[in-house]
């Protein structure tokens, strides 16, 4: 990419291609550099919202549904609203680039604007994000279940998100 990344977390880098304030909330599209050896984020769905990944450099490795899918450059992914989901960068050698459509947009930017102005995203982080993000961002399993319990702790140990917004 020839511009500097919009944001950056410690295991990526993205450019914000479309917000939702350009595309009067229908879509939220980000390219998204993922660092080699990248790690799966919490398996997740998304309640309300459909996702397209288009793998334009290297390949990535999809959980769908607990079944394990490579897509390599040039293929696509497309995920329903409610599909339980996790990505990684297939290489420990390579980034992976990745296209990435979020439809409709709702909060989907200030979601990931948030991640990256956290770091590194511990216990506490994890349960007030699923928490405030909610519309967007559903944990499955036992970190689904127990997020909103931890994240009343968190806040009764005084943690808080970073207040983020759009540059646009």
């Amino acid at each position: 990419m020839e511009r500097p990344p919009s944001f950056e977390t410690p295991t990526t880098r993205t450019w914000v291609l479309q917000t939702a304030a350009d595309t009067e909330g229908k879509l939220y599209e980000q390219r998204v550099e993922y660092r080699p050896g990248s790690p799966f984020p919490t398996n997740h769905y998304h309640p309300a919202q459909s996702e397209l990944f288009e793998v334009e450099q290297g390949a990535m490795v999809y959980v769908v549904d607990g079944e394990e899918r490579r897509v390599e450059a040039g293929e696509t992914l497309e995920l329903p609203p409610g599909v339980s989901h996790k990505a990684r960068n297939a290489s420990a050698a390579e980034p992976a680039l990745v296209r990435w459509e979020t439809r409709p947009a709702l909060r989907s930017e200030a979601f990931f604007r948030t991640v990256a102005a956290l770091g590194q995203v511990g216990l506490l982080e994890s349960a007030l994000l699923a928490h405030e993000y909610r519309d967007v961002f559903r944990a499955t399993g036992l970190p689904g279940v127990i997020a909103p319990v931890i994240a009343i702790l968190a806040r009764l140990l005084g943690r808080s998100l970073p207040e983020v917004e759009s540059p646009r």
